[in-house]
């Protein structure tokens, strides 16, 4: 099969910058990964974001972050091919995921904000984005994507063959890919339930500071099991799989943890994303044997800690362990995402985003340059 190079571009709900990644691939069986990049976001570049999600703006003033997320992405993506001494012309396809605002698929639409065909003409580089509102529109939960990209990325790694493998990917909202290396129809994906965001707005509001550095006031916290037990009886844990959230669908939830000490606040919600990958192994009745740990919540020790006593009869180790690196995970994927929609191959499935039936849901729309 003819192989592509793609850029794929990550700005997560946890709002710290973007992630680039280059790999070249023929969707399926070839994968290899190229080089990588990031460009952190300024402090007033996040709070323009900040506001945007925590309050109604204007139609004007969304477009007007809209585009300066875009230029960033542009200046990422052309100083990458500078430093790497690449053209434009040696990359086949962007993939574009912008950035969440709203995630509501029970209303029909999940919104990215990103400037398609800015990005394609300025880069000169065709552009895929809009990878979610396709399966949306044919009854899926439109998240997560990754999934078929964990797999493709592990099953050839030998020691796992046939064994239940989880990938668990902690970024602002958590989601976990579980499949086993021997066929590709047991690939299983969800969201769990929040991630890194509700800690990095804690952080915030308590400390002037954008996230718990090396979980180092997660390991100070105290758990309140009154709390969190109280907590994680809400319908929100129980839902049925596959299933997706939104970063704001947790905010009212969680207000009980308000009056504690940061500490024991940030502890507590560890604990309850251990819980609910717990509850959510109970649903599915499937329990993997090696979990694998991707995005910026694997490097916070407190709470990987916690999931490891809460989960102890699982093997759980960061993905970077099998040679991999977990910050571009990712972005390789949409860059994967962006060669399949090339090739049209299917995305999202039925067991990862909840389409009806049998349907399979190809990527996003073209922008040309």
């Amino acid at each position: 099969m003819k192989k592509f190079k793609a850029i794929g571009l990550m700005s997560g709900t946890s709002m710290d910058g973007i992630d680039l990644a280059l790999i070249e691939s023929d969707g399926v069986n070839f994968i290899k990964k190229i080089a990588s990049d990031y460009l952190p976001y300024q402090q007033n570049f996040k709070n323009k974001i900040i506001d945007l999600l925590n309050n109604q703006q204007c139609l004007k003033n969304i477009k007007i972050v809209e585009n300066e997320l875009t230029n960033h992405h542009i200046s990422l993506v052309n100083s990458f091919l500078k430093k790497n001494n690449l053209t434009n012309k040696e990359i086949d396809i962007i993939g574009f995921h912008g950035h969440t605002v709203c995630h509501d698929p029970i209303n029909g639409f999940s919104w990215q904000i990103g400037n398609s065909q800015l990005l394609a003409y300025q880069c000169q580089i065709d552009v895929i984005s809009d990878f979610r509102n396709r399966d949306i529109l044919m009854k899926g939960q439109g998240s997560p994507l990754v999934p078929i990209y964990h797999f493709h990325l592990l099953k050839n790694y030998p020691q796992f063959d046939k064994k239940n493998i989880g990938i668990l990917n902690i970024g602002g909202v958590s989601n976990i890919s579980i499949f086993n290396t021997f066929d590709e129809n047991s690939l299983l994906g969800y969201d769990v339930c929040f991630g890194n965001a509700p800690f990095d707005d804690s952080i915030r509001n308590h400390c002037n500071q954008d996230f718990d550095k090396d979980g180092e006031l997660t390991l100070k916290g105290k758990i309140n099991f009154e709390i969190t037990n109280e907590i994680l009886t809400k319908p929100i844990f129980h839902k049925k799989i596959p299933r997706s959230f939104d970063r704001q669908d947790f905010k009212e939830i969680l207000k009980p943890l308000n009056n504690l000490h940061i500490n024991d606040k940030l502890a507590s919600m560890a604990y309850i994303i251990a819980q609910a990958l717990k509850i959510s192994f109970e649903i599915i009745n499937i329990k993997p044997q090696f979990i694998f740990l991707c995005g910026g919540g694997r490097k916070n020790i407190g709470i990987i800690n916690i999931i490891k006593e809460q989960l102890n009869t699982i093997s759980i180790d960061n993905i970077d362990q099998l040679d991999l690196n977990g910050d571009d995970i990712e972005a390789e994927a949409f860059a994967f995402l962006a060669i399949r929609s090339i090739l049209n191959l299917p995305i999202s499935f039925a067991n990862t985003t909840g389409l009806k039936d049998a349907l399979k849901s190809t990527a996003g729309i073209t922008y040309k340059k």
